[in-house]
């Protein structure tokens, strides 16, 4: 799930905006991306990640890492390795949605499977994959390593869960309002939850994981639900996983988009609570997404 959120709602800390300039470059150099000038002579795959990279985004994990790094006070250094590792994965994961879903276009933009084909797309999202632990393997406590790395897995495989159930077909319709919420948490929400879990468990933090994963994985559902209700033409045109079209073959259309609408906002209003609720202020800016998506509701 690629965000998309009104430009008041991204507002992090000063501290935290100046520190994404340095995840920019972690995460080029991650995938032998340091020297910008000399991308148009290397090779396919790293002009393909350069491609998708350089289209940009919101950058919304980073923030994230970055605004609850600094709330929580790890070091600068380890913070900008946190948020270059979940963009990575993040990034990782766009490609090879697109790959799956062949779609030709992102943020306005052609695809990595577009411009450079399928294969090389595969490459590009095993490489940003890759680079990400690569990044992770420099954070500077090197006695709390397994416990990231071990978080990072569990995000990750996560993701990939939520991805696959997501291109699964549904057994029935008994099953697919759940299943759904299920593919949302899961696809979405892991690699949403997973800059707040590695910033606590960086802190010292770790009674607070659970609470992280709740917050990340409501917003997740409540955002995908908000892009449903937006998205919902386009979505019956491609045989899309879409909550309103499911409610909509069980109830007329009024009742069923009211229903969406209220689920959204149940699940916004927990993710901006509980993510309020994280030590020393540290998911306020998972929050404020929260509150900012549900004000068009």
């Amino acid at each position: 799930m690629s965000l998309s959120l009104p430009s008041e709602a991204l507002a992090p800390s000063e501290l935290s905006l100046d520190l994404l300039p340095q995840v920019e470059r972690r995460m080029l150099a991650a995938v032998g991306l340091a020297h910008a000038a000399t991308i148009a002579t290397r090779p396919a795959l790293l002009r393909a990640c350069a491609h998708h990279l350089g289209v940009g985004g919101q950058r919304v994990r980073a923030l994230l890492a970055l605004d609850a790094g600094v709330t929580l006070g790890i070091p600068d250094v380890d913070a900008v390795t946190i948020a270059a590792t979940v963009e990575l994965l993040h990034n990782a994961s766009l490609i090879h949605d697109d790959l799956q879903d062949r779609s030709a276009q992102r943020r306005g933009a052609p695809t990595v499977q577009s411009a450079f084909g399928a294969g090389i797309a595969l490459c590009a999202g095993d490489l940003l994959l890759s680079g990400a632990y690569g990044v992770l393997a420099g954070y500077s406590a090197t006695a709390s390593l397994p416990r990231l790395l071990a978080l990072t897995h569990s995000a990750t495989a996560d993701a990939a869960q939520g991805q696959s159930a997501d291109v699964t077909p549904p057994s029935g319709l008994g099953d697919a309002v759940p299943r759904y919420l299920a593919v949302a948490a899961g696809k979405s929400g892991a690699l949403l939850r997973l800059p707040l879990e590695l910033v606590l468990a960086a802190a010292g933090r770790p009674e607070a994981l659970p609470l992280a994963r709740r917050a990340a994985e409501a917003f997740a559902i409540g955002y995908q639900i908000v892009d449903d209700i937006e998205d919902a033409p386009k979505d019956a045109a491609a045989g899309s996983l879409n909550l309103l079209l499911l409610l909509r073959s069980a109830a007329a259309h009024s009742e069923a988009e009211a229903t969406a609408r209220q689920l959204a906002r149940r699940h916004l209003e927990t993710a901006r609570v509980l993510a309020a609720e994280l030590p020393q202020g540290s998911g306020r800016y998972l929050s404020r997404l929260a509150q900012a998506r549900a004000a068009g509701l």
